[in-house]
Parts: structure tokens; sequence; C-alpha cells
């Protein structure tokens, strides 16, 4: 054949191979772990490409340190059924993998099938999955799904973990030097194992100074922090998640190959009932945890104390940070849903609403006026009373008769004007078209939503409402990664 003939041929197939690939549905998550942005998630990106799916995962910074281990599962949501149970719920497939950033061997992916009629999870051998880190960003590949689900129309989310972790050995002889009280607090503590290193806020070993002491029957340590960040819950999304561990293995050959003597072990976790952050502890060996201004930790040495009493023994402590990010907090990401990007809508509203979102006129088609079928409403209940006809959502008046609150699936929300508020978000059908109405408690939450709606308006399901929260970090500007998704009401279609 020709040369001319065969570059002829590939030049028209080239655009059926293009035409394979769908669009790309971007869902911009907020930042929930400011002391640590490196391992919190910035967006998740999902796009069918022929029979397989494609998956590119963004964090806020590449910058050192890295994490030890990403690890991950994504859920599909690809017919009605399948499981009900927690995260999982509805979910018909799942992707779990974990990377190394350090080492590009040590990776893995498989693919996790529901079995309705057993009722559990089991690992498909049709489906295939891969993952790889590049330019910073996590890539997962699913392959060979379009034979097993409709890759027009389905829903994901996911949790993603990544692992850090630390290990400190320093040589110690028991002195009967005293006990503390265990009180979060380092006042009582006179030796240090270590002192005046400088202290890496972003490091898992996040420590200034380290303490010990000891009755003979128990060994006390204290960690004092570089700050109080180190041991804080500082941690914003509803279902993310940061967990501490602390293990303190004592070795009294001061030889590890061989083992150790004793060992204790503590998780300290920051989690979240949807109003609060709060701690809770999980003790893995005798001894006990306080987190306050140090960590304190404290060691049984009964069951050891004849080994450990002589020359001197190792004191080994491993500390590791997991901190998991849901992407979306709440609900699925849709993929298929046809809404069009927020670049194709019309924003109408008040003009203390339009006002106040000038600055954002750019992301959308117009501002202030509306001729075409995709269409953006804002404003709450004060300009638009249709909210009151609403049994899905309810705003609430505070005792001076304004709006101060909302709401949602049964809970209610409380603004602080200009520090904290939230917004209703729903896109209905509009004949051929779409509108998306965003509804805050105050303007600042109008806009919360707005920004909000201009990253993930494609990602949204007709006919499901969407609670939006926005905290103010201090400055008094409405900001991205201030804002994040609380609840989700409705089946959606």
């Amino acid at each position: 054949m020709p040369r001319y003939s065969t570059l002829l041929i590939a030049m028209l197939l080239l655009p059926l191979a293009l035409a394979e690939a769908g669009p790309v549905v971007t869902w911009q998550d907020a930042l929930e772990l400011p002391s640590s942005p490196q391992i919190d998630i910035r967006s998740l990106s999902v796009q069918v490409s022929g029979s397989d799916l494609l998956m590119t995962v963004d964090t806020y910074s590449h910058s050192d340190p890295k994490p030890d281990y990403y690890t991950g599962r994504i859920f599909l949501d690809v017919r009605p059924g399948g499981e009900v149970s927690g995260d999982t719920k509805g979910a018909d497939y799942q992707l779990a993998f974990y990377l190394n950033p350090s080492n590009s061997s040590d990776k893995g992916c498989s693919v996790l099938a529901y079995d309705d009629v057993k009722l559990q999870w089991g690992e498909s051998k049709l489906l295939s999955c891969s993952v790889q880190l590049s330019a910073g960003k996590i890539l997962i590949s699913g392959r060979g799904f379009g034979g097993y689900m409709n890759l027009n129309s389905f829903k994901v989310k996911a949790y993603f973990d990544s692992l850090r972790r630390d290990t400190y050995k320093k040589s110690y002889s028991l002195s009967n030097s005293g006990r503390a009280s265990l009180d979060g607090n380092a006042r009582e503590y006179r030796i240090p194992l270590l002192s005046n290193r400088p202290g890496i806020t972003l490091s898992v070993m996040d420590y200034r100074e380290l303490y010990a002491l000891d009755d003979l029957s128990r060994l006390y340590l204290a960690l004092v922090p570089s700050s109080k960040q180190g041991v804080a819950c500082d941690v914003r999304g509803v279902n993310s998640r940061l967990t501490r561990n602390y293990f303190v293995d004592l070795d009294s050959d001061m030889n590890e190959t061989n083992g150790v003597d004793l060992s204790a072990g503590y998780s300290y976790i920051c989690t979240s009932d949807g109003r609060r952050w709060f701690p809770y502890t999980i003790y893995l060996g005798s001894g006990e945890i306080a987190v306050g201004e140090a960590v304190e930790l404290s060691v049984k040495l009964l069951p050891s104390l004849a080994k450990l009493s002589q020359t001197g023994f190792d004191v080994i402590l491993r500390v590791a940070i997991i901190y998991r990010d849901s992407v979306p907090d709440s609900g699925w990401i849709s993929y298929g849903s046809g809404i069009p990007e927020p670049s194709s809508f019309e924003v109408l509203g008040t003009n203390v609403d339009l006002g106040m979102n000038r600055d954002l006129s750019d992301r959308f088609r117009s501002m202030g006026s509306a001729s075409g079928i995709l269409r953006i409403g804002l404003g709450g209940p004060a300009a638009d009373p249709s909210y009151s006809a609403d049994g899905s959502v309810k705003f609430l008046k505070g005792k001076d008769g304004l709006y101060r609150g909302v709401e949602f699936n049964g809970r209610d929300y409380w603004s602080s004007y200009g520090r904290r508020d939230y917004a209703v978000v729903k896109v209905v059908r509009m004949g051929d078209g779409y509108y998306c109405s965003v509804a805050g408690v105050t303007r600042y939450g109008t806009r919360a939503g707005l920004i909000w709606v201009s990253e993930n308006m494609q990602a949204l399901s007709p006919g499901q409402a969407y609670l939006i929260g926005w905290t103010d970090d201090g400055d008094g500007v409405v900001e991205l990664d201030e804002i994040s998704l609380l609840d989700v009401s409705g089946s959606g279609g």
C-alpha cells in the first residue's frame, strides 16, 4: 500500500480515536487540613476513555515532606441496589490502591466487585486497574469497565489516606526520678532525652523536646510540639479524619533484630460528628495517653522490670500520622449528568448579591441578565420566598426575626455573620435547560455557594440539594479553600 494511503487512513481514524474520550468532570475539594496541606486533596477528576476510566487526584501542595504512602478507595455506583453500609452505600465497584511516592515500583491497585447474592465484596478477575504518580498527581486507571457498566452515567465517591511516619530511639536508665500526672502538660518533667530541637510543624514527629520520668513501675514520656497545631484537631471536612499513632517499644539488649521486651500503643483520632471536632483514644497496650500542650505517654514496666532495671535500655518511639480526606465530603459526584460547564450559565439575583459577586462574572456567561435556558438564581429566603414552600429545606429565623440558620436533613446549622455561613444549592431541569438556585443564609453564604458552584457544577446531580458551609480564616474574605460540602439530600436523577 502506498505510504500516502496509510497516512490518509491514519488521519481519518484519528478523530474517531479522539471521540472515544468523554468529558472531564472535576470536583474541587476544600482545604481541610491547614497544618499539613501537602497531604490534603485539592481535586478529583473523572474521565471516560473508550472502555476505561481515568481518574486524576491532585493535592494542595507537592512540596516535601511527602507522605510515606498514599492509599485510597474509589467507589462506583453504576446500577440500583448494591451494598447499603456506611461509606459504600449503593456502590457496585471499588478501586483500591496504594502508592509509595518515593519508590515507583512500590504500588498496587485492585478492583473489587460487590456480590448482591453473597452480600460481600470480592476481587474481580475480569477488571483491572493501575496507579502511578505523575507531576505530583495520582493517576488511577480502571480498565475494561465499559463491558460491565454504562459509562455515560454513573456516580463516584472516594476517600484517600496519606501516611507519614517517624522513629526516634534513645537509651535510658531507670532512676526513680518521679511520676507524672498525665494531664497533657510537661511542667513536671526535668530530664530531657532530647532538647533544643528546631520543631517542624509539618513533620510527623513534631516536637522540640522529649522528656522522661520513671517511678520504677512506669515510664512517662512527654513530647512538646513546636506548635499547638501539632496535636490539635486542625481539620475541617465533615468526613475527613486525622489519626496519630504512638508506639513505644522498650528493648533491654538494645538490639531490635531479636525483638523488644515491652510495647505500648495509642491512637489519637480527630473526627467529627457533623457539628464539632473531638478526639478519642484507642489503647493498644498497657499504658495511658494524654494530649494537651504536650503529648504524654506512660508505659507499665512491671512485666519486664527485671530486664529493664539493669544498665539501661532503648526507648523506641514510633509516630505515624494518617490523614483521611473524603471526596466529596458527603454524597456522590455525578458523571454524565448532562449539566454544561458554569461558563454557559447566566446569573440573576438581587442588586446586593450581584454587587457582592461582580468579581466572579468571568466565570459565567453573564451576570445580571438572562435570555437563555441555563440560569443561576442567587438569594436566600429573604430574596426568594419560594424556599418557604420547600419541605426538604427550612431556613430558620433568630429572635430578631432575621434569617440566621438553615435546617437540612433534620439538623440545624446556625450562621455567624461574616464568619460562618451556609448555602443550599439545587439544580433542576427547566425545559431543555437547567436552573441552579444558590440560597445563602446571608450574602456571605450565597457568595460561598456561587464560588462552589463555579467549580463543581458538572459534578452535581439534578434533583438533589447540597448544603455548603463556609468558615472564615480570619480575613473576612470568602475563599474556595474555606468552603466545603456538608450534606446532600434527595435521590438525584
